[in-house]
């Protein structure tokens, strides 16, 4: 038996909330690459990850289209390492001392 047209407009009004360990399940459904919970914490440390709507000690629950659109659009580096980069100063310090040995 289908809903009456207002329940119907309610449930499409809603949003979809959710916490970080349904986010990898919903990811790979929605057709994006399945990210494991641990580094969804990791992302969610981040200052560009959505604001979660409810938070209340250790549980946070997400409006699940924020965090669709946030996979959506985030650029993606794979298997490229920050931490191996020297910084601006760095890099030009080395310049610095490259052209000084080769003169």
């Amino acid at each position: 038996m289908s809903s009456s047209p207002r329940e119907e407009a309610r449930d499409q009004e809603a949003p979809k909330l959710v916490t970080i360990p349904q986010i990898p399940e919903l990811l790979e459904a929605a057709g994006l690459k399945r990210v494991g919970a641990a580094r969804i914490r990791q992302l969610a440390q981040n200052e560009d990850w959505p604001k979660p709507v409810f938070e209340d000690g250790r549980t946070r629950i997400f409006e699940w289209s924020a965090i669709e659109r946030f996979f959506r659009t985030r650029p993606i580096r794979q298997g490229e390492r920050n931490d191996l980069k020297p910084s601006q100063e760095e890099a030009s310090d080395g310049r610095r001392q490259q052209e000084g040995l080769a003169e």
